[in-house]
């Protein structure tokens, strides 16, 4: 059976404390971050992590809600994408 991962995307302007903020959410739900990618460009950071999700489907909705409040808060936009596989 393939790993089930969840693609976040995270843009906006750049602070300290961004990638701690995002990924301790995504730690407090038990998943994985498998592979990341950061850059800021002229003071727009861009966030594009790799979450594995295979240990559980039934918190997906619950870690977007939480990852969604937190991107608004931080003034981030936030997209997620799913895939079965690497």
């Amino acid at each position: 059976m393939a790993d089930k991962y969840l693609v976040v995307m995270a843009v906006g302007p750049d602070r300290p404390g961004l990638i701690a903020e995002i990924s301790s959410v995504i730690a407090d739900f038990g998943y994985n971050i498998e592979d990341m990618d950061q850059v800021v460009m002229r003071g727009i950071f861009i966030l594009s992590l790799l979450v594995n999700i295979s240990s559980s489907l039934t918190g997906i909705d619950r870690l977007r809600k939480k990852l969604e409040y937190l991107c608004h808060e931080l003034g981030l936009e936030v997209t997620f994408y799913y895939t079965g596989g690497k």
